[in-house]
């Protein structure tokens, strides 16, 4: 059985979190809304612009956990 390697998993999650950060953000800046063709209702620019924030706080943790953050060593 092998170890989950989590810095490896963090560095993944930066990268995505990163992508989503982009796109909510692009739809929240040129006031793009987005239906739900069977549910009948609109995601608003201003939801893209609230998930584009949380993505980036996101975003900043997976980063330091990823790239920054020192690997402990065992004595």
């Amino acid at each position: 059985m092998s170890r989950i390697n989590w810095r490896e998993v963090s560095k993944f999650c930066a990268g995505a979190t990163f992508v989503g950060t982009i796109g909510n953000g692009y739809l929240a800046l040129y006031d793009i809304s987005v239906p739900f063709p069977l549910l009948g209702f609109t995601i608003s620019p201003r939801l893209f612009g609230v998930r584009a924030v949380i993505s980036f706080v996101l975003f900043g943790v997976f980063f330091y956990f990823g790239y920054l953050r020192r690997r402990d060593t065992v004595a």
